[in-house]
């Protein structure tokens, strides 16, 4: 088996405002993810399974009653916390074991209900 590991660093400048930023790595495979040498943690795109039909909560409780999300990412936004980021030149470096588009890689503002 033939690993090809890659380090990939990028800049970035903080986005304009104070709503929380996530980093979206939907495009990614697995690895570890650091803005500005704090650790986001790791991520391993995995994908939801399962039988998102339609749906009735009626009648008894089973585990795989009324899923969600099915074919989408487990989880692909890690949160950003501003404290960590300069108004400019900020530094995201990603250690990617499987691959991925780095070009699909974004800084997001997320909206909190």
């Amino acid at each position: 088996m033939s690993l090809l590991i890659k380090i990939l660093q990028a800049f970035f400048d903080a986005p304009r405002g104070n709503e929380p930023l996530a980093l979206d790595l939907r495009s990614m495979g697995k690895g570890q993810a650091w803005i500005n040498g704090q650790s986001l943690g790791r991520y391993w795109m995995a994908f939801a399974k399962g039988n998102c039909g339609s749906c009735n909560y009626a009648g008894t409780y089973r585990e795989a009653k009324c899923q969600s999300g099915c074919g989408e990412p487990t989880q692909r936004w890690y949160h950003v916390p501003r404290s960590w980021l300069k108004p400019r030149g900020n530094l995201i470096v990603l250690f990617e074991e499987l691959g991925g588009d780095v070009s699909k890689v974004s800084v997001v503002k997320r909206s909190v209900h």
